[in-house]
């Protein structure tokens, strides 16, 4: 299994070219969408366009969940090109909730490349709770 190592702020990230298995979870994640600015679905992408990175994740327990969204770009020669996570602070996402996460990536070269979502704990913990999903899109 091919692993890359990231700096994070203060935080250590170790980044898995194969899906990292998640605790039993009550969170739910959709594959990843890709979206321009406003939002809409887009389906050719080229250097220098802002892409949406969009999932939504859903709290299927009783109790609210604290968590961070996190997307991975990864090249054809299995570096990360983009690592970025978003946490939902304070209570986290509400039981019984669904909300959608987007990061922006902006494509600096062309070539084919994997994106990967998951969703962990935090980035302190970095405890899985979904598994992670991929996508596959082509620069141009």
């Amino acid at each position: 299994m091919k692993t890359s190592l990231f700096l994070l702020g203060s935080v250590i990230l170790i980044g898995f070219a194969q899906s990292a298995m998640a605790m039993n979870s009550d969170i739910s994640l959709t594959p990843p969408k890709m979206v321009d600015v406003s939002g809409q679905p887009v389906s050719s992408f080229h250097v220098g366009q802002q892409i949406g990175v969009e999932s939504a994740l859903t709290n299927n327990g009783q109790t609210d969940q604290k968590l961070t969204y996190l997307v991975q770009v990864i090249d054809s020669n299995g570096g990360t090109d983009f690592l970025q996570g978003s946490s939902l602070l304070g209570n986290g996402l509400p039981s019984n909730q669904t909300i959608t996460e987007s990061q922006v990536w902006i494509p600096k070269s062309t070539g084919q490349y994997t994106i990967e979502v998951f969703v962990w704990s935090s980035l302190t913990s970095a405890i899985p709770l979904t598994d992670v999903l991929h996508a596959q899109v082509t620069v141009t």
